[in-house]
């Protein structure tokens, strides 16, 4: 698979008109981010169902979709595991994005945040077997899962599931590499020990790695005052892993 860009554009946090309501989207703001996005040359844009009430999704149809050709960029979703309450929402669900989108295929599809109880949900409706009928029909072209969760969970999953998945999204940061809940370290070598793809979320932990206080900030600016703080973040991430993998950076 030829990537264009390794740096993704999240679209779960979205400029707003109204700053109380979370589906005012300014719409205008952001067709000049994404432009500016994709003149540098990135082309990955990640969304779910539940972004934004489900107006990430129509935000990204108007500010992508209806701008850019179709073979220009690739577009990320997910299922809404918390939601699925029947095997039928596997394709209610899916028809409902893909409508908002504006699309007819999905270039990457994620099952949403796998823990312990959704992940049951999941099984329990069999969107794992949903998940693998979209790829043989060409409705994703790559699939995996956003993973929310410690690492023997991820390995009793992968040692089911990961002959059929592509992809493993991980919160990584350097905060978060040797976490003892997180435990980033022990899933992205799960992942890698079944040549499994990793997609970067929370590479600056929601931004409280870029927001420390001020002593761990100056230590940073003492090291080299040219460079921000959220530049050492993917800078020392890329350190932790110069081993195995390549990591798509995803937010």
């Amino acid at each position: 698979m030829d990537y264009k860009s390794k740096f993704g554009f999240g679209c779960m946090i979205l400029p707003l008109t109204d700053e109380n309501d979370l589906t005012k989207i300014d719409q205008e703001l952001l067709n000049e981010m994404v432009d500016l996005y994709m003149e540098k040359g990135f082309n990955y844009f990640d969304t779910s169902f539940a972004y934004h009430n489900g107006e990430s999704e129509v935000a990204m149809r108007k500010a992508i979709v209806e701008r850019y050709p179709r073979e220009s960029y690739r577009i990320c979703d997910k299922m809404p595991t918390w939601a699925l309450t029947s095997d039928e929402d596997n394709d209610k669900f899916v028809n409902i994005m893909l409508e908002r989108l504006g699309i007819d295929y999905f270039d990457v599809f994620f099952i949403h945040n796998i823990n312990v109880p959704w992940l049951k949900l999941a099984e329990e409706h069999n969107t794992f077997e949903y998940l693998k009928n979209m790829k043989e029909k060409g409705i994703a072209k790559e699939i995996g899962i956003s993973f929310h969760d410690n690492s023997e969970l991820l390995e009793k999953f992968l040692d089911k599931y990961g002959d059929m998945i592509d992809i493993v999204q991980l919160e990584l940061n350097y905060l978060d590499w040797e976490d003892s809940t997180i435990e980033a370290h022990k899933c992205y070598d799960l992942c890698v020990k079944h040549g499994l793809d990793i997609y970067v979320m929370e590479p600056l932990k929601g931004g409280v790695i870029v927001n420390q206080n001020e002593e761990i900030n100056n230590d940073f600016k003492e090291f080299n005052s040219n460079k921000s703080i959220a530049s050492f973040c993917n800078e020392i991430l890329c350190i932790l892993k110069t081993y195995k993998n390549s990591f798509k950076w995803n937010k």
